[in-house]
């Protein structure tokens, strides 16, 4: 294994490993949604997505919840792989609940779709 001298290195190596699983996800996602696309038609992917969307929201949630459950122990595992410092441990420490709060509201508004949902509320009491 290679030793690294610098941590910026070591976040390079990092964003670089990530960028890549990231990329090789998108792609096995539209593989297989091109693959059930070719075998099923577009009705019927839909119908399959419309049915899947609530399971999709519990991930999304499920995972909020575990971010924040476990935000001391990423934050002092950081800290012994030397990525943060003391003072950066302690600044971290104090931005749980704020990614949490973010976290919460990004699901809303993009996940949950609350703008659209009210948007369409206020267009029908108008009319």
């Amino acid at each position: 294994m290679a030793v690294f001298h610098s941590v910026p290195a070591v976040h390079r190596r990092w964003f670089f490993l990530m960028t890549l699983l990231a990329f090789a996800l998108v792609l096995l996602a539209g593989g297989i949604l091109w693959h059930s696309l070719e075998t099923s038609s577009i009705n019927e992917i839909q119908v399959r997505i419309e049915g899947m969307k609530s399971i999709f929201a519990g991930i999304r949630w499920l995972l909020i919840v575990l971010i924040t459950a476990t935000w001391p122990s990423i934050i002092n595992s950081l800290h012994r792989l030397n990525w943060i410092d003391q003072a950066q441990k302690i600044v971290m420490r104090g931005q749980r609940w704020r990614v949490m709060a973010w976290l919460v509201v990004i699901e809303l508004m993009l996940g949950q779709n609350l703008l659209g949902q009210v948007l369409a509320v206020l267009q029908g009491s108008r009319a």
